[in-house]
């Protein structure tokens, strides 16, 4: 029995990581070519959905993935429940690849020359597909990444191991768990840079970094600077900025953008504190005050 190829095409459709030329071309070839290929709007998306077609493309005997970087495809896959084996899988990055040797080598293939049916793959649906997988060959299971998250995108599953279980909570380009991970088991497949996107590291995972302590981070007046955003535009003020440190630490260390810290609610603001570890009477207080605005903030 001859052994089975196939082409995944991943158009990244939420995000402009690869160049509009490179992912044209690519795609062109793919559909003029003689060879067996599917494409789809946003592989990210298909993982976090569990699409069952991921476990049919992951037994498939020769595969070849046009996505982004390797180490963030394989463990997509991982998470989707569909992991790829070791050999037989050829990945190509379209974010750094040289587009004249991809082409050159699809037409050594075989490219036949005639036009495939057309593919679909606009956007669907308002979920934009950002959020965390686990390198588990890098993780320590310190579970960094489970009391750092602010959002419950993780959960600790049997054998005490930590998962993405909800990775729809993520908070869209907030990247923070990646970089509070001591190992660079983090991955965020859409983020602008390595080693957090999946790029590799020439540094061990063992030395990299020291754990984030949140408390830490969150030093300052931050709750007080993101209470105090305009609430019809939901900006932060110039005087709710000018006191912050925490503030200024999650966005310039851990790369949260301000949009994200604007559109916190109450109840997230108040969980953040309580894993900062503020308790007692500033606990109480913001309660009070809290109950008295609702959730209009």
């Amino acid at each position: 029995m001859a052994s089975k190829a196939l082409t995944i095409y991943c158009h990244c459709a939420y995000y402009d990581l690869v160049r509009p030329e490179v992912k044209a071309d690519v795609l062109d070839a793919l559909q003029a070519g003689g060879g067996e290929f599917e494409a789809v709007p946003d592989l990210c998306r298909l993982c976090a959905e569990g699409d069952p077609r991921l476990k049919g493309w992951a037994q498939t005997d020769s595969l070849r993935i046009f996505a982004c970087y390797p180490r963030a495809v394989r463990w997509l896959f991982h998470a989707g429940g569909a992991p790829l084996r070791e050999e037989g899988v050829e990945f190509v990055n379209m974010r750094t690849c040289k587009l004249e040797e991809v082409l050159s080598s699809l037409q050594d293939e075989g490219w036949a020359g005639e036009a495939r049916k057309e593919v679909q793959l606009e956007k669907s649906g308002d979920w934009v597909p950002w959020f965390p997988v686990i390198d588990y060959d890098r993780c320590q299971n310190c579970k960094q990444c489970f009391g750092f998250c602010l959002f419950g995108v993780f959960q600790v599953c049997d054998g005490d191991k930590v998962e993405v279980r909800n990775p729809a909570n993520c908070k869209t380009n907030c990247p923070a768990c990646a970089k509070a991970c001591p190992h660079s088991a983090i991955i965020f497949p859409k983020y602008g840079e390595g080693p957090v996107n999946g790029d590799e590291s020439d540094t061990p995972a063992s030395e990299e970094k020291d754990k984030v302590d949140l408390a830490d981070v969150l030093s300052g007046d931050v709750y007080d600077t993101i209470r105090k955003r305009d609430k019809s535009s939901k900006r932060f003020s110039a005087d709710a900025k000018a006191g912050a440190s925490g503030f200024k630490d999650m966005q310039e260390r851990l790369g949260i953008p301000a949009d994200v810290l604007s559109s916190l609610s109450p109840s997230e603001v108040a969980d953040i504190r309580r894993k900062a570890g503020k308790k007692g009477s500033n606990l109480r207080r913001d309660d009070g005050e809290r109950s008295e605005s609702g959730d209009n903030e």
